[in-house]
């Protein structure tokens, strides 16, 4: 029995159960809080503000899914099924949009279609003389859609190249007709992919703040800053908290009942649909395509050109140097250790799943599912927690010593980039390590080879592409993050996120653009690596 557990008991186990710990502690920590009794701060929220912010949420979150997916399937649709010229460039260009955070496209379209905006210039040259007012609900769900459908391209792209020749023509030789087919072959077989992308789109809605704070979109995640900043009450943020993660958990809830237990499956080896040329109206669907690609990537990034020629400084403003610097490194430094732990819990994935286990990852992987805001004051509250149980410690060292010490550093802020972007990197290394199976790692076990010399004698060459493609995905993300960064980075810390929106709060779009424009820059140089690597390796084939 010892030796038993002492085989189990492994450095892939350690960091698992470590990892469960340290997402599980954090969260229960908000929940503990709740026996505080509530303030007047709370009781105001709760009883004028608390059903604005639920019927404003509702409501963002369904209209962005649903026109969300319809871009991202619509897209994914024609650049698989049709050829036309210049298909294969949007196949990967059409996923560009995720560079451009939410926030800074709502930034330039705000300035753009403001009175004084170049939009509005235009229409009073041509004789109109009002302005389209963009920063409303209904802008904020177009900002968003625009922003976040490559989420379900990408899904959806990877799900019908899969899809076999052989079902569609079935169907037709029936008697089916295309639109039958289309609706009763196509669409369900795509339609977890669909599911999956559009359940991202919603969780990166809930965690964004940037933008529905500079549009006034009352929702949770500007409550919960609001709260906390302007009210100066954090148990109503942390109220406010909990009750966005039960919001979260039962949209999670609600996707895993609608998938149910049905499961799809696909032979290796299938013919995949062969492509038709245009004709007719069908003509107008690469303009349309990229009608979508210039209003949610090239015209905001030729916006924030423009403003580049009245900035007062230039890109080698040492300030800005730093602040490059900054967001560079603690980006690549969190992907490391996000990457490492994620491919541990790769491999304790393997092998025979117990019910435990398999309840174990799910936990691991929860910090993605949680907004920005929430996850925040979690990892605020337990770092507090931790400094009060370690101060002890810390007077051995130094008897002066203040009571928050690691609360202070980016250890913190990096902590909570790892609990948020762990299930990220961990679906990109397992979706490898399927690919590869067992066998060559069982083999080695029999052979006597220890975990870690499997790993990196056996595993990390067979799936050094999930690798790259884990810790690109992970980076972009990183750069991007603002909620997180806000709440937790130390005092006089910035990023290239956080500067962008304390220039566009004071209305300096023009100071903004230079770190706008290379956040954007890295994000997209990014994107073409990870598309074009996938490509060479044939792991994501971008036809």
């Amino acid at each position: 029995m010892l030796r038993r557990i002492r085989t189990k008991l492994n450095i892939f186990t350690i960091v698992s159960v470590i990892a469960g710990l340290l997402i599980i502690i954090p969260l229960l920590n908000i929940f503990v809080e709740l026996r505080q009794p509530a303030s007047d701060v709370w009781i105001h929220i709760r009883t004028y503000l608390l059903a604005r912010y639920l019927r404003n949420t509702f409501i963002l979150i369904f209209y962005v899914a649903l026109l969300s997916s319809v871009l991202g399937f619509f897209s994914a649709y024609i650049i698989t099924r049709f050829d036309f010229k210049g298909r294969k460039a949007l196949s990967w260009m059409l996923i560009l949009p995720l560079a451009i955070p939410s926030y800074i496209m709502g930034y330039v379209y705000g300035d753009m279609m403001s009175y004084s905006g170049s939009v509005s210039r235009f229409f009073r040259s041509i004789g109109y003389y009002g302005y389209i007012n963009v920063m409303t609900m209904q802008g904020a769900i177009i900002i968003f859609s625009l922003t976040l459908y490559p989420y379900v391209y990408m899904m959806v792209r990877g799900a019908l190249l899969k899809q076999s020749a052989s079902f569609s023509e079935g169907a037709q030789l029936l008697g089916a007709s295309k639109w039958r087919v289309f609706w009763r072959i196509v669409l369900p077989l795509a339609r977890p992919a669909l599911v999956a992308g559009t359940l991202l789109v919603i969780l990166e809605t809930l965690n964004d703040y940037g933008l529905v704070e500079y549009f006034n979109v009352q929702v949770f995640s500007f409550a919960i800053f609001n709260a906390w900043f302007s009210f100066g009450d954090v148990l109503s943020a942390i109220r406010l908290s909990a009750i966005l993660m039960l919001i979260v958990f039962a949209i999670v809830f609600l996707e895993r009942a609608i998938r149910g237990r049905r499961r799809y499956h696909l032979h290796t080896k299938t013919r995949p649909v062969k492509r038709v040329p245009l004709k007719g109206m069908q003509k107008l669907y690469p303009i349309i395509l990229w009608t979508i690609l210039f209003i949610a990537f090239f015209i905001p990034v030729l916006q924030l050109l423009w403003f580049t020629r009245f900035a007062r400084y230039g890109l080698f403003n040492l300030n800005i140097v730093y602040i490059i610097i900054n967001s560079i490194s603690i980006a690549v430094f969190a992907t490391l250790i996000t990457v490492i732990i994620a491919l541990m819990l790769a491999n304790f994935n393997r092998g025979r799943m117990s019910s435990i286990k398999k309840s174990w990852l799910k936990i691991t992987n929860l910090g993605y599912a949680i907004p920005g805001a929430v996850l925040a004051i979690a990892v605020n509250i337990f770092f507090i927690d931790l400094d009060r149980l370690l101060y002890p410690v810390y007077q051995l060292f130094n008897p002066e010593t203040g009571r928050l010490v690691i609360s202070l550093t980016l250890t913190m802020l990096i902590f909570a980039y790892v609990l948020r972007f762990m299930a990220i990197g961990y679906n990109s290394i397992e979706a490898s390590y399927d690919k590869i199976g067992e066998s060559f790692t069982e083999a080695a076990y029999a052979l006597k080879s220890s975990k870690i010399k499997t790993l990196m004698k056996i595993d990390f060459p067979l799936i050094k592409t999930g690798l790259l493609s884990a810790a690109i995905i992970v980076f972009i993300d990183v750069i991007k993050e603002l909620p997180l960064t806000l709440i937790l980075r130390p005092t006089n810390y910035n990023t290239m996120a956080t500067i962008v929106h304390e220039y566009a709060s004071d209305e300096m779009l023009v100071e903004a653009s230079i770190p706008a424009l290379v956040l954007i820059l890295v994000s997209s140089i990014m994107i073409y690596i990870l598309t074009h690597a996938k490509s060479k390796r044939g792991a994501s084939n971008v036809r």
